[in-house]
Formats: structure tokens, sequence, C-alpha cells
């Protein structure tokens, strides 16, 4: 599959599927292949976190992990829904989420404070 533009259609507006607020689809455009007629999401997207965003101590902190803790268990644990759990990931670079998490690994982590402008922001992307 070759991308040949990203379209104006969204996630909801293509299935009629409404996704909340903390969905990871939300993180990705929607594609057109080169048939022109095939839309489709690019899951395999990879996204990194720049380390200078940690410069800023204010808006992070270090979790240190569990035994037997997987990435859904913490996001519980630190904003009391398993549904954030890929910002865990996504601020720890993690290409494979479903690895195990090792007992007293350490997790940059965005202050709880700050999760709800992070969803306010994200759909706002996701509007445009």
């Amino acid at each position: 599959m070759a991308v040949t533009e990203y379209i104006d259609e969204s996630f909801s507006e293509l299935t009629g599927v409404e996704k909340n607020t903390f969905s990871f689809l939300r993180l990705f455009n929607v594609l057109l292949d080169n048939d022109r007629e095939t839309k489709f999401l690019n899951i395999f997207r990879s996204y990194l976190s720049n380390d200078s965003i940690f410069s800023d101590i204010s808006f992070f902190e270090t979790y240190e992990v569990s035994n037997g803790e997987y990435w859904d268990n913490v996001s519980y644990n630190l904003y009391g829904t398993s549904y954030l759990w890929w910002v865990i990931a996504l601020l720890n670079n993690i290409s494979n989420p479903f690895e195990e998490l090792e007992d007293g690994q350490l997790l940059n982590v965005l202050r709880e404070d700050y999760v709800y402008q992070l969803t306010s922001d994200l759909e706002k992307i996701a509007e445009d």
C-alpha cells in the first residue's frame, strides 16, 4: 500500500464509531491508498518523544514498575483509567508495548495534573 494523500474524513466519519477522548486511534490520520478507494490508518507509524521535553520536570515524574504490572495497570494506577497506557509507552519510546515490563523498571510519566490538557489538545488535533 502506498499513500497518495491524507483525507479530511475522520475515523468516526468513516466508520460511524465514535472514539473516546483517550483512544490511541486519535493519533493516526486517515490515509488514501493508490487505488484512491481504500482508506486506512497507518497504525505502524512510529512516534518518538524528544528527550528535551523532559527538561521541564514539573510536567513529569518517575514511576517504578511493580511485580507483574502491564501498561494498562500502570495507567490505571496513575490516572484512574487503563485507556492512557499509550501515553506512558509513547513518553518512554516503546516500540513494542506487548513486551512485558520489568520489575523495578523506571518509566517517565506525565503528571496527572496535565493529562486533561493532553487529551484536550489531542481532540483539537483530531478535529483539524
